[in-house]
């Protein structure tokens, strides 16, 4: 705060749309309070904790209505009760995170009193749902059983659940909760090491398989506090990842190993920025052993100097891949090549599914010729990306939105924690596209308990309107530099 204006004993200091008059003593002050910045953070900090307490009580409704009873289905499908009980809370509680958002945003919150609010409730959001049984997914309990065979010496990717059919095997809970109990693990190594390392200090504990995935998200919101601060944006900013309730359900809830992935990513982000080229690599190629998708994001990360990158990637991945190779061979990839390959895991497509669609009219096989399709533009993609170059954050971020909606329309299959990995970097550009898509994806769980007919519905509900805003992005002015000395970004929310 600077003094503005001198007058004899009357000085007056501003700062931002603060005015004080100060009158000769300077133990009196008079503060002007119309559009007085503190009387706003005092508003907004109100508000923030209203919304908090809303959302506390949504979360635990859904808490009360799904502890303590069986939630799946043999074979980890979930049952169709909790889908409502999930669906009729999500959507309220989006829209109260949004709002939230919308505020912090419009006030440019960066003081510590705001952030503590918002991380304060974020943890106790997640600190509530933990103890709860997954309700929506039941990949974790194949975090425990690969956890279970590496205890017992043998190698996950050459083993199926399907493999030990002995009774008191096929009788065990944790086995008829294997939602492919015919398929090897599609698990990298990092991922194994993680579960197996539960196991070693919990047991076989759903809760403690979650706690470690809720560890990953926590390190996840640290890092990106600390990105924002480096950026110069507000770190209020962080509400649209901690408050989101896909976060929260999906890591605290269901407990996905995306967790553990997307701080990694984020390294990758930060290194990059700071001319760590080689750090960058071996954060991406750590985020790859945890779940494989971020590998394609490396073409984004090439610039001129790309063999570091390159190189240091490759190295972390085979040097982790290296102890399962021997007597397995390509059989390392677990069911990788089979989940990309078999129509049967189609879930919830957008493009694809249109083109598997109009090809059904002239193929007896036509989702193998849309996955085909899809393939071949996802690698041309990448090509593109591989053959040009990243010199910004401003173009590193730019070419991973184009991996995210490359991946998003080629893909046959989005489960809605894929896109968990996109919500921090909304809080750095704030999307309006992918803001939409991050919360309408989970009505795509709907797809357990509709006809093929109602799915169409569903899709279109998901995808036109993302499909119509991602047109109206790239229609407006695309960047706008901030008014600081960091690397312009795209328009914030008006």
């Amino acid at each position: 705060m600077t003094p503005r204006v001198r007058s004899g004993n009357l000085e007056i200091w501003q700062s931002g749309n603060l005015a004080i008059w100060q009158l000769g003593n300077p133990g009196f002050q008079v503060a002007q309070l119309p559009n007085c910045p503190v009387a706003s953070s005092y508003r907004l900090r109100l508000g923030l904790a209203a919304i908090g307490l809303l959302s506390l009580l949504g979360y635990l409704s859904v808490m009360v209505r799904i502890t303590g009873r069986p939630v799946f289905l043999r074979w980890g499908f979930p049952q169709v009760d909790f889908l409502a009980i999930y669906l009729l809370h999500f959507f309220p509680l989006l829209l109260l995170a949004l709002v939230a958002g919308w505020w912090v945003f419009r006030a440019g919150a960066d003081d510590s009193a705001t952030l503590g609010i918002i991380l304060g409730f974020a943890l106790v959001f997640r600190l509530l749902v933990l103890p709860a049984p997954p309700a929506l997914s039941s990949d974790i309990f194949r975090y425990i059983w690969d956890a279970r065979v590496q205890a017992a010496g043998v190698n996950p990717y050459l083993s199926r659940p399907a493999d030990f059919d002995r009774e008191e095997v096929t009788g065990d809970p944790l086995y008829q909760q294997q939602n492919r109990p015919f398929a090897r693990t599609i698990y990298p190594p990092l991922a194994q090491a993680a579960f197996r390392a539960v196991r070693a200090v919990a047991g076989e504990s759903v809760t403690a398989m979650k706690a470690l995935m809720l560890l990953g998200d926590l390190a996840t919101l640290a890092i990106l506090v600390h990105l924002l601060g480096a950026l110069g944006l507000p770190r209020g900013r962080v509400i649209l990842y901690a408050w989101q309730p896909l976060s929260v359900f999906e890591i605290a809830g269901s407990g996905h190993v995306d967790a553990l992935a997307v701080p990694f990513i984020l390294l990758a982000i930060l290194a990059w920025r700071g001319h760590w080229k080689a750090a960058a690599g071996i954060a991406l190629g750590a985020a790859t052993l945890v779940k494989i998708f971020p590998v394609v994001l490396l073409p984004a990360f090439l610039g001129r100097r790309r063999w570091p990158v390159l190189l240091a990637c490759a190295a972390t991945i085979g040097l982790a891949y290296l102890p399962f190779l021997p007597g397995a061979g390509l059989k390392a990839l677990g069911h990788l090549p089979q989940f990309l390959s078999d129509p049967g895991e189609t879930f919830n497509p957008s493009l694809m599914g249109l083109v598997s669609l109009a090809l059904g009219r002239i193929s007896p096989a036509p989702l193998f010729w849309a996955s085909a399709i899809g393939g071949a533009v996802m690698a041309a993609t990448l090509l593109w990306l591989f053959r040009t170059e990243a010199n910004g954050l401003d173009a590193l971020l730019a070419r991973i939105w184009v991996v995210a909606t490359a991946l998003t329309l080629l893909t046959p299959t989005l489960h809605p924690w894929y896109l968990l990995w996109l919500l921090p970097l909304l809080t750095i550009q704030p999307r309006p596209a992918w803001i939409y898509l991050t919360g309408a994806i989970s009505l795509s769980y709907i797809f357990y308990i509709v006809t093929p007919a109602t799915r169409l519905l569903i899709g279109a509900a998901e995808y036109l309107p993302f499909v119509l805003l991602l047109g109206w992005q790239w229609r407006r002015s695309p960047t706008r530099a901030l008014p600081t000395a960091t690397p312009g970004l795209v328009r914030d929310i008006p």
